[in-house]
């Protein structure tokens, strides 16, 4: 039998040529929020973010929706997740910060995925370790989140 149980979604979807648009849900018995993240593709800068608490355990998890927009200008760069956990978890909710967080690896991960397949495409017998040089050269905040270091 089932005692817990936690789902959590992320979802990536181009807006335009120049934004990517990250939707996260988190639920489980406990807590239920949202994550909306508006990113400008390909200068990794967060223009707008919207958070939404609808269970929660504490007061403070309620911040979240005033504390995040404060990511609004930031750049997914090597020091995004430790501001993200420090200026934003600490002081609104940390369930939500973590959301973020993943929100922003299956960024990072959906656009190598993406460019991967146009590659591809373009040249079946592609040198799969000169495009993953080519692809940090170009976006080299995004290694981190990737976990390939």
């Amino acid at each position: 039998m089932l005692d817990y149980s936690r789902c959590k979604c992320v979802g990536v979807q181009v807006q335009d040529d120049g934004y990517r648009v990250v939707s996260g849900v988190l639920e489980d018995e406990l807590y239920a929020m949202q994550c909306e993240i508006v990113v400008n593709w390909p200068e990794l800068t967060i223009e707008k973010i919207r958070t939404r608490m609808k269970r929660f355990t504490t007061e403070r998890c309620l911040r979240a929706e005033d504390v995040f927009v404060k990511a609004e200008g930031w750049k997914l760069d090597s020091q995004l997740e430790g501001r993200i956990k420090k200026e934003l978890g600490r002081h609104g909710c940390r369930h939500m910060a973590i959301l973020m967080v993943d929100c922003c690896r299956s960024l990072a991960r959906s656009e190598l995925a993406r460019e991967l397949r146009a590659a591809l495409e373009k040249q079946p017998d592609i040198d799969t370790k000169q495009f993953l040089d080519d692809f940090f050269s170009r976006y080299p905040g995004l290694v981190q989140y990737l976990q390939l270091q």
